[in-house]
């Protein structure tokens, strides 16, 4: 759809927890479409989030909300979103045609068939997705189904209160990083076929996007931490050193890369047998988590999405910091989309559906924020020096000095291991669909290390670029040199998409 003004779109905090950053983004519309005023991020205070779940919330909310002063934010209409391998699951699930009333009666079912968990206290939302053309006389139709933990959601809105935030949506993650990487991207390009590869701290999503609407999505478990591991165990140093030398050397050598490649008879961009429509078995080439088998739909990926619809806070927490309106579950797809998303109350009380939970966290928002300093070192944009120059931060700890090679070796396997599973979800994508992505897009803080994108173009075969959202949509902030942009601009997509979520479309 090409970046275009939409209307209404009042200035939003889009905020990405994630378990090593978090990151925050303030947008509002310009006469050509939004604007980004305001951006930071700061290291997620350590035991506040295990495994994409929170924690702590107060603390978490408390570094949040430091966090949100120091980067010059004063919005709290806020946007967000959750994650978590255990505890989100976003499918792609086909059901015969049939009409919105029925579509909402057959997915109180189909919850029980999807979840790899209780769905006793659950929330959930779908959507049903627009079909291309000539597939419109098929007899089944696609749905984007949503489910997350009831307790999941209680303690990420908890958070946001701490924070003093008001949340109006929690949105879908890779639909927020589409919206920022592709949604606003050159006209035509959101008439690709785009792979678009997340790569966190501790999860890798993988989501296939056709004329910008969500086609495939898939999570692995392996990502940043697996390679700061690998550095730790190869090179017998601390974690924290591992992570220090992950930032400031890990590169890919390309010539080494291949040779690598070849010595494990891993050639690039041949096609694999899939086996009866299934991707060959994974090459193990380290110690990091296996990967389950795909089933039918390969489509585990952390992400749900809200929309305010509930009544007001109570009065008894009216003069207390937090949301003016429950937020509730809502799919958000984008264009394409066949009717409008059917949001789910939190805080309904009427109707409810078996096995879902509908009742509101119940939180305590007294108590002054205070100081905390001590939980958290921001990481702010780099200093400008006198000379105009930006000043780098000094190293947390000493790093032992190691050749690039011996540091490239101990990462090799384990982008050798993301590599062939993204390289497994696009070809059982393409033997679904019978269709090969035009582009890939990899964000995340471990797609800044140089040459990945090189490196995934090398054994996919298919032009691969590093997000960077930044180029489409204008900054507008003081004190943030053209330099730091550029070398952030992988870690925003989410945060991005998500402040820009009520601003962009047709």
């Amino acid at each position: 759809m090409g970046l275009k003004k939409k209307s209404g779109g009042a200035p939003t905090v889009g905020l990405d927890i994630g378990s090593s950053l978090i990151k925050v983004v303030e947008a509002k519309s310009g006469k050509t479409g939004p604007q980004i005023t305001a951006l930071g991020v700061c290291p997620t205070p350590e035991g506040t989030v295990a495994d994409d779940v929170i924690m702590d919330p107060q603390s978490l909310g408390r570094a949040i909300r430091q966090l949100l002063n120091e980067s010059g934010i004063q919005t709290k209409r806020c946007v967000s979103s959750v994650s978590g391998q255990s505890s989100v699951v976003v499918r792609i699930i086909e059901v015969p045609k049939m009409t919105n009333k029925e579509l909402a009666e057959t997915m109180k079912w189909e919850i029980e068939r999807h979840v790899p968990f209780s769905a006793n206290e659950v929330v959930m939302d779908f959507a049903s997705i627009e079909k291309p053309a000539g597939a419109q006389d098929d007899q089944n139709m696609e749905v984007l189904l949503a489910v997350a933990q009831q307790d999941l959601v209680n303690r990420h809105v908890e958070t946001l209160f701490a924070a003093g935030l008001d949340p109006v949506a929690i949105d879908v993650e890779p639909l927020a990083a589409s919206r920022a990487v592709i949604d606003s991207a050159a006209e035509g390009e959101d008439s690709q076929i785009i792979a678009l590869v997340n790569i966190g701290n501790d999860i890798t999503d993988i989501s296939v996007f056709r004329n910008g609407i969500l086609a495939f999505p898939r999570t692995l478990p392996i990502a940043g931490k697996a390679i700061t591991r690998a550095l730790s165990d190869s090179l017998q140093i601390t974690v924290d050193q591992a992570e220090q030398l992950k930032r400031e050397r890990a590169r890919v050598m390309m010539e080494r890369a291949d040779q690598y490649s070849a010595d494990l008879g891993f050639g690039g961009p041949e096609p694999i047998d899939l086996g009866g429509g299934y991707p060959a078995p994974t090459i193990g080439l380290s110690s990091t988590p296996p990967v389950a088998e795909p089933d039918d739909n390969m489509d585990f990926i952390p992400g749900l999405g809200f929309t305010s619809m509930g009544p007001g806070q109570p009065a008894s927490e009216a003069a207390a910091p937090g949301p003016s309106q429950d937020p509730a579950f809502d799919i958000d797809i984008g264009a394409g989309t066949a009717g409008s998303a059917l949001p789910f109350d939190l805080g309904m009380e009427d109707e409810p559906i078996a096995g879902v939970a509908a009742a509101a966290p119940s939180l305590d928002l007294s108590g002054d924020v205070g100081d905390i300093s001590d939980l958290i070192t921001p990481l702010k944009p780099a200093t400008v020096a006198d000379d105009g120059q930006d000043v780098k931060p000094a190293l947390e700890v000493e790093l032992p000095a190691f050749p690039d090679e011996t540091v490239f070796d101990a990462i090799a396997p384990v982008l050798h291991d993301l590599v062939a599973e993204v390289r497994r979800s696009i070809e059982y994508f393409m033997s679904r669909y019978q269709s090969e992505p035009d582009k890939v897009i990899i964000c995340g803080g471990t797609a800044k290390i140089p040459d990945l994108d090189k490196f995934f173009e090398s054994q996919l075969g298919i032009h691969t670029v590093v997000a960077n959202p930044m180029t489409s949509i204008g900054v507008f902030s003081r004190g943030v040199s053209e330099d730091y942009l550029h070398e952030v601009a992988p870690v925003f997509p989410v945060s991005i998409g998500l402040a820009i979520r009520d601003m962009i479309g047709e």
